[in-house]
């Protein structure tokens, strides 16, 4: 299926309008690696464990089996790696984040019987860290041709960016009719950079009940709020003089063309996650979490700034673009479910999450736009997630081990299974004292995926790596 490497451009006179595209929705809606070094190390596989202060983003039923208070701070450090293949060419990139994963407090109120338990706190949902780079001598299309394609009638007025800066001309065909001539079609050396960052913030309320023996439910209030941010630096190149007058009949001198692209979005929303946990004390545990849609306000300001550079030394620059825009996005429904055993110091465990990917949709925003839910219908696919995990306790000598892996189909119908994502994890805690924990973990991730840089561009093919670190610090009283 295909992808979309740079932001949609559609160009008219000197203004520009951004064009959402159905990945732009599933962005927005993809879930990061989770919260919590513990529960990262175990490959995420926490439905059915969400024994500390993350259950509240795992399974808020969780948080009944807390017995003390607990205050949790946790880090993360991710190391995104793009190796990138364009028309023969590889080429690697790095793009790195750093930042608060958790922080949280955990209050149990003193019942009677049974247990009722209240959390309250910071979690990051999702990173959207990624970056790419690419150069490569492209013998077959151009960029230019997107913007005033060569022998396109002229309608009215010319216009169009490649009009605008002198990389097209008007001329008449053998009938007679006047059609935009731009000689610039091919044989051009082509270079683009594309960084993204930001992402999601959930500020949470939750708390959890027994309602039964060994049965408590969960309930997880949460605001979402984030920031996505998008550079792309994208150049084209006449590095063998292929375009100097009188070549190719060719008036233009053509030395290099930019276009400078940025996106800024601040997204806003509200989710609710619902928990159902069974427990056998000290042996087996059961979960299921249900997390409800996400209507995600974005509020994005956007442009484009496009120059032409020629033999002479001339620079052509028309006003850079600037506009606002804002639609939002609803995410789908996700359930999961999770159970866990331990036998002796070894705890095992297990998760599947199920999301329906074709409920991703858009929302108030312009017709262009909502005729996409359409496309998405055909593009996504539902998805079974599947996660596991272990922990083994050194009670001796106050160290728990850690491992787990991941495997989250890829969203998009058709795709191979080398698209799909993979995560080993290990990691590790240290009791530093009776009431303090100390865990860290790592998660290797890889794929590969493959995108389009402009409308009729050879593709981009992706090999993607990831690396993330996480950092938590739990005291309980």
């Amino acid at each position: 299926m295909k992808r979309i490497l740079a932001v949609g451009i559609l160009t008219l006179c000197t203004s520009i309008a951004l064009a959402q595209f159905p990945e732009d929705a599933l962005r927005f809606a993809t879930p990061g690696r989770g919260v919590g070094a513990r529960a990262i190390g175990m490959g995420g596989a926490y439905t059915g464990v969400a024994s500390d202060y993350s259950a509240l983003f795992w399974n808020p039923a969780g948080l009944a089996q807390l017995e003390h208070g607990e205050f949790s701070l946790g880090i993360s450090h991710l190391n995104f790696n793009d190796k990138s293949t364009y028309i023969g060419t590889t080429q690697s990139y790095d793009n790195n984040a750093t930042q608060l994963n958790a922080l949280g407090i955990v209050y149990p109120v003193p019942v009677r019987r049974g247990s009722l338990v209240f959390a309250f706190g910071f979690n990051r949902q999702s990173n959207f860290t990624t970056g790419v780079s690419f150069q490569a001598f492209n013998p077959t299309n151009s960029i230019i041709q997107t913007y005033n394609r060569d022998g396109t009638p002229v309608s009215g007025r010319p216009s169009g960016v490649a009009w605008e800066l002198y990389l097209a001309d008007t001329m008449r065909n053998a009938q007679g009719k006047l059609v935009y001539y731009s000689p610039i079609v091919n044989r051009v050396t082509q270079i683009g950079k594309v960084l993204e960052g930001g992402g999601l913030n959930n500020w949470s309320a939750g708390g959890a009940v027994d309602i039964a023996r060994n049965v408590a439910v969960g309930l997880t209030l949460s605001y979402v709020s984030g920031t996505y941010t998008y550079d792309r630096a994208y150049q084209e190149r006449d590095d063998r003089n292929i375009y100097t007058s009188p070549v190719n009949g060719s008036p233009l001198q053509f030395d290099q063309f930019t276009q400078d692209d940025f996106v800024e979005s601040d997204l806003t929303g509200f989710n609710a996650k619902l928990g159902l946990m069974y427990h056998v004390p000290d042996r087996f545990r059961f979960g299921i979490a249900v997390k409800t849609p996400t209507t995600l306000r974005i509020k994005e300001s956007f442009g484009t700034t496009f120059k032409a550079y020629f033999d002479n030394g001339d620079v052509v620059s028309p006003e850079p673009s600037n506009n606002t825009n804002e639609y939002d996005v609803v995410t789908p429904w996700v359930f999961s479910a999770g159970a866990s055993i331990a036998v002796h110091d070894l705890l095992l465990s297990g998760d599947v999450e199920y999301t329906d990917w074709t409920q991703v949709k858009f929302e108030n925003a312009n017709p262009d736009v909502l005729a996409l839910n359409k496309r998405i219908k055909d593009l996504f696919r539902a998805t079974a997630n599947l996660r596991g995990g272990a922990e083994y306790d050194l009670t001796s000598i106050g160290v728990r081990l850690r491992g787990g892996f991941i495997y989250n189909t890829s969203p998009f119908r058709g795709d191979p299974s080398s698209f799909d994502q993979k995560f080993v994890t290990a990691g590790i805690g240290v009791l530093l004292s009776e009431d303090t924990m100390l865990d860290l973990s790592y998660a290797r991730g890889w794929w590969k995926t493959f995108r389009y840089n402009y409308s009729g561009s050879p593709p981009l093919f992706e090999n993607i790596a990831t690396n993330n670190f996480a950092l938590t610090f739990s005291y309980r009283y």
